[in-house]
């Protein structure tokens, strides 16, 4: 389960996301917002925005091979609080996920921090039936986007079997957007995580604590 503020937040994680929806397992892409405010669509309403992106969102989904859901929380409007987490918690209950990937906790949009904070508190009630019904008490693993400046562990995915995959939606949304920064940009971000990894494509993320390996890789 990877859950994110805005349909593009999701590009970081989208070879990893794929990465798993190859090998069997399902994949859900939860976005809390629509993005309806953002500035690249100028005076077009928000609700046309929204129906923009949330046709973005429902193609990025099928390239990856996710299911997907869209919560009805408004764009720059997270607070990271209850109303958020208790849908992410009932989400969780159904879906019953063993991972869930996230922003991390200091990004500079409120929105990210906030999705954030949500993610923290419906891993602990999406256990209390009372809640959400059948509870998933599962243990959950939590990672989030990768900071230098968080000391927590690394963890690295090879993502070289997925990186068309990730190009495909990276170039979706370049077109789209007219981003400045070129797909051989993108690469290589993929290609320096990689060299850490010992790979030729990686993506990463942090978690407080990574699984257990039985032996050294």
């Amino acid at each position: 389960m990877a859950v994110f503020a805005h349909p593009d937040d999701e590009i970081g994680a989208a070879g990893t996301l794929a990465l798993h929806a190859r090998r069997g397992d399902r994949v859900l892409l939860v976005w809390l917002t629509r993005g309806e405010l953002a500035s690249h669509f100028g005076d077009l309403p928000p609700e046309e925005v929204a129906r923009i992106r949330e046709g973005h969102g429902a193609q990025v989904a099928a390239l990856l091979g996710a299911e997907y859901r869209f919560l009805p929380f408004g764009d720059t409007l997270l607070t990271g609080g209850r109303e958020e987490a208790l849908a992410l918690a009932r989400l969780m209950a159904e879906f019953r996920p063993d991972a869930v990937i996230t922003w991390d906790p200091l990004d500079v949009h409120p929105d990210h921090r906030a999705t954030h904070q949500a993610v923290l508190s419906a891993l602990k009630l999406c256990r209390i039936p009372k809640l959400v019904g059948e509870a998933h008490r599962k243990p959950v693993r939590l990672y989030h986007y990768p900071r230098r400046d968080l000391a927590r562990p690394w963890v690295y995915v090879d993502t070289s079997p997925t990186q068309e995959v990730a190009e495909e939606v990276f170039r979706f949304y370049r077109e789209f957007y007219r981003w400045p920064f070129t797909l051989e940009e993108f690469r290589l971000r993929r290609r320096l995580l990689g060299r850490e990894a010992g790979v030729s494509f990686a993506e990463a993320f942090q978690t407080e604590a990574p699984p257990a390996w039985p032996a050294l890789p």
